[in-house]
């Protein structure tokens, strides 16, 4: 045994075997408690029953948000911006309609492009950019399933892959 371990059993021989317990607030509460439920029916009856509301309470609230959501919809539609989104064209049917609906899109995706390119910021610009490069990517995805025997086809989803990745991830070649 070090002389550590000799001194810290002397010290704990001298320590006293039994402590007083530290104070038991039971009683103070129980006596709080008891005053205050004594004390309640006189307050009670002093302040007289409590008068019940003439209407329920939730039908009113019901009613008030409703109103408020109502007038929030009739503001938005009077005073807001208006939708930056025209109502579709309607494709013609027939033979051609299919064709018809790649070519609308890809001309509002060339018009969209050309007004990015006049308005926008270095990063709008940026995040333009990308988003094309993502929206080339996907429709040479989908030349690529529609013609999967067309080289050409995975060329130019070859390009377009290593255009958006700047060749920092290995693409798929056709």
């Amino acid at each position: 045994m070090s002389d550590r371990d000799r001194e810290l059993e002397v010290r704990l021989a001298r320590a006293p075997r039994e402590a007083d317990p530290a104070r038991d607030l039971w009683p103070d509460l129980a006596r709080a408690i008891a005053a205050e439920q004594a004390t309640a029916p006189e307050m009670a009856a002093a302040d007289g029953p409590r008068p019940r509301p003439l209407v329920p309470r939730l039908p009113l609230q019901v009613a008030a948000a409703l109103a408020l959501f109502a007038g929030g919809i009739l503001v938005g539609q009077r005073w807001g911006e208006p939708s930056r989104m025209g109502t579709p064209e309607r494709v013609p049917d027939g033979p051609l309609a299919a064709a018809t609906e790649v070519q609308r899109a890809g001309s509002a995706y060339v018009s969209a492009l050309s007004r990015l390119d006049e308005s926008a910021g270095p990063l709008e610009r940026e995040q333009g950019v990308d988003a094309a490069l993502s929206t080339l990517q996907g429709a040479a995805w989908e030349l690529v399933r529609l013609r999967p025997d067309d080289p050409q086809a995975g060329r130019i989803l070859y390009t377009v892959s290593e255009a958006r990745t700047d060749g920092e991830e290995p693409t798929v070649r056709f």
